[in-house]
């Protein structure tokens, strides 16, 4: 037995070990360019973070209903949803960089009068420009990290963007559960009034700001595109291709769970079980805490069984967690699903983001991945409303069912669409 229990540990350490060594050498590897990204990233997500826990908590202070944060909250996604082919126009035509630089110019303006006015016409209207905001800087994202990269740390580059981000938000989540508090105590304020989550959420703008510094230091490196035909002519014959259609597909589906019930988690903590700011914080940051590690064996995985087989394994394996979540009214068990469910899950968002960067052609980058951006923020956008519909009738546990079915749905298409695809590019790298 003892023998055994040895040869476990070691196995573990020459794991970790194995795990340390090549993020080491593959991040040694990254270009400035990629560091600076990964810079502005972290910054970002600090504020992100803040937003997640306080903006649905700060409006249903302010007396709005459900009903009507699921119309802001959708509005963001389909702003990014139809806003993602000209994103991707104007992402070839001014650049990465400039891209970049707009996204988060924009995002800065949006969520200062997102946490000013409370207009329903402003909020709408500024919901729109964050999710122009979001359309700008997703479509940007990918295709500026496959272009400032070579095959050989690819993956570990967008690991380390979703890992910087996970920090990154694990803080901002922290923040955000403890900022309203401190505001009570320092500024005698009522708990349950507005301000302490107006006040701390805007905090949350000095990240923003501070995130344009890194972007000014890039160096833009213009990719010479071949001569392409005018955009709509290039759109419809992208999606002439199987491939294509199939992946907009799938992400489509991703969105429409993911809008039925992800923007809702601080809503059910908050309204159903009753949880603080200070608990909803404490345990979105944990979730961020426990993803990093999962994180860091996506390139492990990946090189061992391959990018569309664990994709299906980590969104299979999220959904027990998700019904989990949904059956207790015990605060405790419904972190530790909520936790587990988050962290899994979110191990496929790097792996999807790399694999469809590698089975497109350089100059369909930027195009492709606007229309997957497209189906996934509009289905998220249309399905947010619903949700918010169906909780304003009382109804918190359905739309968290709903997401469970649609994501078994998309997780069987993608592997019976891809698995084989994958096998078949792994032939032609090798033999080339």
């Amino acid at each position: 037995m003892k023998k055994y229990s040895s040869l476990n540990n070691r196995f573990f350490l020459n794991t970790v070990i194995n795990i340390i060594t090549g993020y080491r050498s593959k991040i040694n590897s990254f270009s400035p360019n990629a560091c600076l990204f990964l810079g502005y990233v972290f910054l970002l997500s600090l504020s992100l973070g803040i937003y997640d826990v306080l903006f649905n908590l700060y409006i249903l202070r302010l007396g709005f209903r459900e009903d009507s944060l699921g119309l802001m909250l959708s509005l963001v996604s389909i702003a990014t949803g139809l806003f993602a082919i000209p994103a991707a126009m104007v992402c070839d035509r001014v650049g990465r960089k400039n891209t970049l630089l707009l996204s988060c110019l924009l995002l800065l303006v949006s969520f200062i009068f997102l946490y000013t006015t409370t207009s329903t016409v402003l909020l709408a209207f500024f919901s729109v420009l964050y999710g122009i905001s979001t359309a700008l800087k997703v479509v940007t994202a990918s295709t500026f990290m496959a272009e400032n990269s070579t095959g050989y740390e690819r993956m570990h580059l967008f690991s380390m963007y979703y890992l910087l981000y996970t920090i990154g938000v694990m803080i901002g989540n922290l923040a955000g559960g403890t900022l309203p508090q401190v505001f009570v105590n320092y500024m005698d304020i009522e708990p349950l009034s507005p301000a302490p989550y107006q006040f701390s959420l805007y905090t949350s703008l000095a990240a923003v700001f501070i995130a344009l510094l890194p972007l000014l230091f890039i160096k833009s490196n213009r990719i010479k595109l071949p001569q392409r035909s005018a955009p709509i002519s290039t759109l419809f014959s992208t999606l002439k291709a199987g491939t294509i259609r199939k992946l907009i597909l799938v992400n489509g589906l991703i969105g429409m769970g993911w809008g039925l019930a992800l923007p809702y988690f601080n809503v059910y903590f908050d309204i159903v079980l009753g949880a603080s700011s200070k608990q909803i914080g404490l345990i979105f940051s944990l979730s961020q805490v426990v993803m990093m590690f999962t994180l860091l064996l996506v390139p492990i995985l990946t090189e061992r069984f391959g990018k569309v087989k664990v994709v299906a394994i980590v969104q299979l394996s999220s959904i027990p967690f998700l019904l989990l979540f949904t059956s207790t009214f015990i605060v405790s068990i419904s972190a530790f699903a909520y936790i587990m469910r988050t962290a899994i899950m979110n191990m496929s968002n790097p792996i999807l983001s790399n694999f469809n960067m590698e089975i497109v052609s350089e100059d369909q980058r930027a195009t492709v991945n606007s229309l997957i951006w497209m189906s996934c923020y509009t289905c998220v956008g249309l399905s947010t409303y619903v949700g918010g519909l169906i909780m304003a009738r009382g109804y918190y546990t359905l739309p968290f069912l709903l997401t469970c079915i649609i994501y078994i749905v998309a997780t069987v298409l993608y592997y019976v669409f891809f698995e084989q695809m994958e096998k078949k590019q792994k032939i032609v790298d090798v033999s080339s």
